[in-house]
C-alpha cells in the first residue's frame, strides 16, 4: 500500500509540476511541518524507515488532495511553491572553455577575484560561474588526491 502510494504520489507530483522541494516547503505552510526536499525524495524512492514513511503518508496525501482541487487556478501551494528559492539554472561549460579553465587552473588554482574577473571577461562567462568552477575544481582535486599528498608509489622490496 505504501509503495503504491509512494509512486502514484511521484506521479502525481511531477503531471501537477512540483519539485520535492515545493512539497516540502508547502506541507510546513499549509500544515506546520516543513520537510526538506532530502526526506520527500526519501519518502518517493522508499528510502525512509516504516514508521517516517506511516507518518508522513497522510500529509502528503491531504497535500495531494489540495493540489488537484486546486489545478487549475492559482492557489495558495502556488503561491507557496512560487516562494521556494528560485535556483539558477545549471551552467553547461563548452570543451574548449572548459580546456583553458582547466589549463589555468594547473597554473593557479587558486585565483584572485581581480583574475577571475579577467578569466571571465575573456571567456565569456559570468564572474560567478569561473568562481564556482575553480571552488568544484579545487574540491575535486582534493578528493582526487589521497591523504598525504602524493600518490602511494610501489616500494622496492
Amino acid at each position: 500500500d505504501l509503495e503504491q502510494f509512494a509512486k502514484q504520489f511521484k506521479q502525481r507530483r511531477i503531471k501537477l509540476g512540483f519539485t520535492q522541494a515545493d512539497v516540502g516547503l508547502a506541507l510546513g505552510t499549509l500544515y506546520g511541518n516543513v520537510f526538506s526536499q532530502t526526506t520527500i525524495c526519501r519518502f518517493e524512492a522508499l528510502q525512509l524507515s516504516f514508521k517516517n514513511m506511516c507518518k508522513l503518508k497522510p500529509l502528503l496525501n491531504k497535500w495531494l488532495e489540495e493540489a488537484d482541487s486546486s489545478s487549475g487556478s492559482p492557489t495558495s501551494i502556488d503561491k507557496i511553491a512560487a516562494q521556494g528559492r528560485k535556483r539558477k539554472k545549471r551552467t553547461s561549460i563548452e570543451v574548449s572553455v572548459k580546456g583553458a579553465l582547466e589549463s589555468h587552473f594547473l597554473k593557479c588554482p587558486k585565483p584572485s577575484a581581480q583574475e577571475i574577473t579577467s578569466l571571465a571577461d575573456s571567456l565569456q562567462l559570468e564572474k560567478e560561474v569561473v568562481r564556482v568552477w575553480f571552488c568544484n575544481r579545487r574540491q575535486k582535486e582534493k578528493r582526487m588526491t589521497p591523504p598525504g599528498g602524493t600518490l602511494p608509489v610501489a616500494e622496492d622490496v
